[in-house]
């Protein structure tokens, strides 16, 4: 008759030591990554993504022809038996030109980000295992959480990119750049741009009357279009997305090696003026 009483308390006495223990461990996961920036080995998506332990995206495959990739700012994070939930903006860190010092460059909205798991889990090194299958957790992923546009189908080799001067550039109606030095003082003609729209203003930044000057890397393949865009100068209140978003569309005459159209990177900038 004593067996029932003592059995049921056993199963309570477990399930809250469980309960405890998966408390200590989302209290250390908080402590160590809240106000922290990840960054995913996998392109973001809209909305909610979700992943398997093992790192794998269980969204279905991405709905435009391009992919972008970065980090989150994780302002919320929980974990339940089955689930491990972070929630933030896309979002990266840059130095503060006045003190040195890593300042917070938001690119979005909230999103959540969650690790289905196989079974609770049951210390900090066992989270990690599993967040590091769905976060970059080298010593360059600070550099990761910086945002790139890949469209999906680009296939350029990195050691086929040949490196064009930022002022190789030119607008349409400006006069033909001169021949460029690529890295290995091969010569190259450079792309000459044909299609450049302007990017259109945030409504934060036209609001706060705020203005400057985005820099992107781009990489233009050979048929002149622009495959791969990279942030590397935010200017912050949406325009860098905005700024990113409308290279997307620019097109080119592609650059030239020995008369051969070849795939070239370069920096450009783009300003946002209010007149």
């Amino acid at each position: 008759m004593i067996r029932r009483p003592v059995l049921l308390l056993l199963l309570i006495f477990s399930a809250l030591a469980a309960a405890a223990h998966a408390d200590s461990v989302k209290d250390a996961l908080n402590h160590k990554y809240k106000k922290q920036v990840l960054s995913l080995r996998a392109p973001l998506a809209a909305g909610n993504q979700k992943f398997d332990s093992a790192g794998h995206s269980l969204n279905g495959p991405p709905n435009s022809g391009w992919l972008i990739y970065g980090g989150i700012y994780v302002e919320k994070l929980n974990l339940s038996p089955d689930t491990l939930r972070l929630e933030g903006p896309r979002a990266a860190t840059t130095a503060d030109k006045r003190n040195g010092k890593p300042m917070l460059v938001r690119f979005s909205k909230s999103q959540r980000i969650e690790i289905h798991l196989d079974q609770p889990l049951k210390s900090l090194e066992e989270a990690e295992a599993v967040m590091g299958r769905v976060f970059f957790f080298s010593a360059d992923a600070a550099q990761r959480a910086w945002p790139e546009f890949r469209r999906a189908d680009d296939r350029t080799p990195d050691d086929e990119i040949y490196h064009v001067s930022p002022h190789a550039f030119r607008r349409p109606g400006d006069k033909t750049p001169e021949v460029a030095d690529r890295d290995e003082k091969d010569q190259v003609l450079p792309p000459r741009a044909i299609y450049t729209p302007e990017p259109e203003f945030s409504e934060e930044a036209r609001r706060a009357k705020y203005q400057g000057t985005v820099v992107m890397k781009i990489l233009i393949n050979k048929a002149g279009e622009v495959v791969r865009v990279r942030l590397e100068r935010a200017l912050g209140m949406g325009l860098d997305e905005n700024a990113m978003e409308g290279v997307t569309r620019w097109r080119f005459s592609p650059a030239t090696h020995n008369g051969q159209p070849v795939a070239v990177e370069m920096n450009i900038e783009t300003s946002f003026n209010l007149y």
